[in-house]
């Protein structure tokens, strides 16, 4: 494989396309580097964020809750002037 790539650089040197092809070289390896950081960085905030909103469902099962927030949930008042009127006739 050593062997290989030294021949290869020879040949691309004899040829006067060495520096062009470490050009392309060196751009493949920081595209595919910069793409491999950002697949991790967006794969770390997502499983971070997963773990968050399970801890929260979790530590929010766990709590007690207080007989007065097992009621309901509708809001119960004296009526005002500003309710339309209803007509109950039918």
């Amino acid at each position: 494989m050593v062997v290989f790539l030294v021949v290869l650089i020879l040949l691309l040197a004899a040829l006067g396309v060495l520096g062009l092809a470490l050009k392309i070289a060196a751009a493949l390896f920081l595209g595919i580097t910069i793409a491999a950081v950002a697949f991790a960085l967006v794969g770390y905030y997502l499983v971070r964020h997963q773990l968050r909103k399970a801890q929260a469902s979790f530590s929010a099962a766990m709590t007690p809750q207080s007989s007065g927030a097992m009621g309901t949930t509708v809001e119960v008042g004296r009526p005002t002037r500003d309710d339309p009127p209803v007509d109950d006739r039918y």
